[in-house]
């Protein structure tokens, strides 16, 4: 087959501080299945992950009783706020670098009072 490909990893654990994701891919791998019947990684595949895995394994999860706070604490300079009616966003450049939204900073699926910060 040729073309381009996605799946997803069957089988990973929650990430935690300190797993090596890398390791944690290549035990899981046999339980890839591709649509032409193939099954694990070959020569060549690429293999994506999120930053949020990268941060959790990397400790990056910090305690926040806001995360317009956290936000505010990886922020160099706002770039621009935008207004919508669900609130505002602010574009910013962290600490990278980088011009994001939120500085890059993530709430959703972190234990209560707890944001995850880029790697």
């Amino acid at each position: 087959m040729t073309g381009l490909m996605v799946t997803g990893v069957p089988g990973l654990p929650e990430i935690t501080s300190g797993d090596n994701i890398a390791a944690l891919v290549l035990s899981s791998q046999s339980t890839i299945t591709w649509p032409d019947g193939s099954v694990g990684l070959a020569t060549g595949d690429l293999v994506i992950v999120t930053s949020k895995i990268v941060s959790k394994a990397e400790g990056r999860i910090v305690q926040a009783d806001s995360r317009d706070d956290a936000i505010t604490d990886e922020t160099v300079r706002v770039v621009a706020v935008k207004t919508t009616p669900r609130g505002q966003t602010r574009i910013v450049e962290t600490k990278h670098g980088l011009i994001m939204a939120a500085a890059g900073v993530d709430a959703s699926n972190t234990p209560a009072g707890t944001v995850l910060l880029l790697p």
